[in-house]
């Protein structure tokens, strides 16, 4: 059997059955365990968390850095720089918002992210 949505062959005993699709269990999980940005457990969790380490992925830095070092950006902007999906820059930036690192703002229909404490956007 292939996954519906990435094509990887799944054998039958491993897939996933999701909304009519047969997916692996990559892709079951991208799809069910999308993470909330706005997750006070969630924030507290990770504050104390940073407290004891540093606690961040390459590719959280790699956002970050990149965030630093250019302002706000859209989430297009950033994951052309990066070279990585929507789905893998929602799952890193929600920990980097949750350990209070960065945030998204609106300005006009446009969504940018930006450094959690930039006194050049409004909260």
């Amino acid at each position: 059997m292939k996954c519906d949505k990435c094509g990887v062959e799944v054998p039958s005993e491993e897939k996933f059955e999701h909304s009519g699709q047969t997916l692996c269990e990559d892709c079951y999980l991208d799809i069910v365990t999308i993470p909330k940005t706005c997750d006070p457990w969630a924030v507290h969790s990770a504050k104390k968390t940073t407290l004891i380490s540093d606690g961040l992925t390459a590719e959280q830095e790699e956002i970050l850095d990149l965030i630093k070092r250019n302002g706000p950006l859209t989430a297009e902007e950033i994951c052309t720089k990066l070279s990585i999906n929507s789905n893998e820059l929602q799952r890193n930036f929600a920990t980097l918002r949750h350990m209070e690192l960065a945030r998204g703002f609106k300005k006009g229909n446009q969504v940018y992210y930006t450094l959690f404490n930039d006194p050049q956007e409004g909260s």
